[in-house]
């Protein structure tokens, strides 16, 4: 049927494969809720029949004398079908299979040596190697990706193909990311840049910004920030970068983190507006591919400027949005974060449901710990231990992921335990992560672990305490300024107000951390630092200053609906019309008090 319609054999094969594979994508999207036998023998029938289309294919390429012989004729069988047709075949082995690791590994091998020399043929080259650097660093053999990598990148810089010297260039950098290794990653990227900027190539330009971008962000580089969305933002007008939604997605996502990350709340607020737009066009491109069939991998590879990029899929980019979206509103604002978080797992489902889950796993996590985070702090403690329950569950194939993962997790179970009472397991917990090798987390199991001493049941000796707390010092006063910075300075004053013994020392520290606390609009550290002003000042007499730091404390408390902190307001109130002499007051006001505990002791029941 080939030779009568001037087809070339080989594509009637590979599109016979294609119509299998899709097949099996939609029987798996229809039929994973199931997860028993029998669905997942329909799925796997039709992958089988894909792949030996595929293998039939090959075995016409190895025996080209017995073409005349079957068929009467030599088929027309192009010069570079047998190396793509085993790179297509290594390709569904490894989306659709977990025990064909040596095939996977042969069929590239064998591709590469069957790729026919010369320039025609590079491509198929070059895909071939970027197949095997991506499976590499799947089974996180980084060295070999890395020395693939540099070598795919050398090459493609002398032959001239530039859209392979961004692919292998953008790979490269991601790859020494995995590793931990931001410093290589961004000279990799700078590098890229002024290739892009000398070839005239402004959209590979913006990628390879946008990407340095997310690395200035991860290591606080504001200045390096503050540079690249100001080149993002003279690209942003470019003809060429008009119709990329993708793109601009994460770039309006990364400017909202590096503008949360500094304070700077408002601007942040507007980001993400922006990156709901750029969302909302994604959206629309993505239906587009969906009813074409053609939209890979959940949409993760950009086609544009003749080239395809691999980055976010669209599943991926929506959880990040609203993922985003729940940290720009308002600390108080429970709800509104809640939803937001809620719309980041339903687009999670949507990816998973798609056949994408694996891309999606440590995001997922990272939506866990944030309603966690959020849960604990609302003392809405059975919504923190099932969040934490959810992000207990997650696995995942690669196993640096979990144990990159794993403090965040422990730090979170280490706050619950602490905040309901389980005060020894919550300290063990917290030394755990106090090894860990991120500073923040570090810092915040450090911090918490002290303030457990101060006020938890079990304290240590004084000097010990006086020890730890004297061994934060250092770190913090190390630290550049900047909104992060002054969060762990108003927590390390609040602390020494809280432990040393002599008030007028206590009273410097307790209002240099109300003050930082204030420029920084941390509502919660506020309340619980003019809670501990008012208890130093009324032994002293000062009634009126007492009350007036006890009512707005109340009103954050009120606003925070935080009943634990709002006790506490009113229980130093009480004192207050204790030591005035009026006694009705008094009694209402600890009726009010009794209330606010009871009411804190129902939250935080399991």
């Amino acid at each position: 049927m080939a030779a009568t319609t001037g087809e070339p054999t080989h594509k009637v094969f590979w599109s016979l494969a294609e119509s299998h594979i899709r097949q099996a994508h939609r029987v798996y999207k229809s039929t994973q809720s199931l997860s028993s036998a029998a669905a997942n023998k329909e799925w796997k029938k039709h992958v089988i029949a894909g792949i030996s289309s595929l293998y039939g294919l090959l075995r016409l390429c190895e025996t080209p004398r017995d073409q005349a012989k079957y068929f009467g004729t030599n088929l027309a069988i192009g010069p570079d079908t047998e190396s793509k047709t085993r790179l297509r075949i290594a390709q569904i082995l490894a989306d659709w299979t977990d025990d064909k690791e040596e095939e996977e590994e042969r069929q590239l091998t064998r591709a590469l040596m069957s790729v026919p020399s010369g320039d025609a043929y590079i491509n198929t080259r070059y895909m071939i190697v970027a197949t095997q650097c991506r499976r590499f660093m799947r089974r996180n053999e980084l060295i070999w990706a890395e020395q693939k990598l540099k070598w795919a990148l050398a090459d493609a810089q002398q032959r001239g193909q530039h859209h392979w010297v961004h692919h292998f260039a953008l790979d490269l950098a991601r790859m020494y990311l995995d590793k931990g290794d931001g410093q290589s990653a961004s000279s990799v990227l700078q590098t890229l840049v002024i290739y892009a900027q000398r070839m005239g190539d402004t959209f590979g330009m913006a990628v390879a910004l946008i990407q340095l971008l997310a690395i200035a962000t991860q290591t606080r580089n504001w200045l390096a920030a503050d540079s690249l969305l100001g080149s993002l933002d003279s690209l942003a007008g470019d003809l060429a970068m008009a119709g990329v939604p993708q793109l601009w997605t994460r770039f309006w996502v990364l400017k909202a983190g590096a503008m949360h990350c500094r304070g700077r709340l408002a601007e942040a607020q507007e980001a993400c507006n922006h990156a709901r737009q750029s969302l909302m066009e994604w959206q629309g491109v993505f239906a587009r591919q969906l009813a074409a069939n053609c939209a890979s991998d959940g949409g993760s590879v950009l086609v544009a400027s003749g080239r395809c990029i691999r980055g976010w899929s669209y599943y991926e980019a929506h959880a990040w949005v609203m993922l985003m979206s729940s940290y720009v509103v308002r600390d108080h604002t429970y709800e509104p974060a809640l939803r937001f978080l809620g719309l980041a797992l339903e687009g999670v489902a949507r990816g998973e449901t798609d056949g994408v889950a694996s891309q999606l796993q440590p995001l997922k996590l990272h939506i866990f710990l944030r309603m966690a985070d959020l849960c604990i702090a609302a003392q809405s403690m059975s919504e923190a231990k099932h969040a934490l329950d959810q992000a207990l569950a997650i696995s995942t194939n690669s196993g640096s992921f979990w144990r990159n993962s794993r403090d965040a997790v422990v730090l979170r179970w280490a706050m619950y335990l602490h905040r309901t009472g389980h005060s020894p397991e919550a300290m063990d917990a917290y030394r755990c992560v106090m090894r860990s090798r991120h500073e923040d987390l570090r810092f915040a199991a450090q911090i918490n672990l002290v303030v457990l001493q101060l006020v938890g049941t079990s304290m240590e000796s004084r000097q010990t305490l006086r020890s730890a707390v004297a061994g934060l010092v250092q770190p913090v006063e190390a630290l550049p300024n900047g909104p992060h910075e002054s969060v762990r300075r108003a927590l390390l004053e609040l602390v020494q107000g809280i432990e040393t013994e002599e008030p007028v020392k206590s009273k410097t520290h307790l209002l240099a951390c109300l003050k930082m606390s204030t420029d920084i609009a941390d509502t919660v550290l506020q309340g619980w630092t003019l809670c501990l002003l008012a208890t130093l000042v009324l032994p002293a007499g000062q009634y009126e200053q007492a009350m007036r730091m006890c009512a707005a404390g109340q009103n954050i408390a009120q606003s925070a609906n935080d009943p634990l902190q709002k006790a506490a307001a009113i229980g130093i109130l009480s004192q207050v019309e204790h030591a005035v002499g009026d006694p009705d007051r008094r009694a209402k006001l600890l009726e009010i008090d009794q209330q606010c505990l009871e009411q804190f002791n129902l939250r935080i029941q399991d």
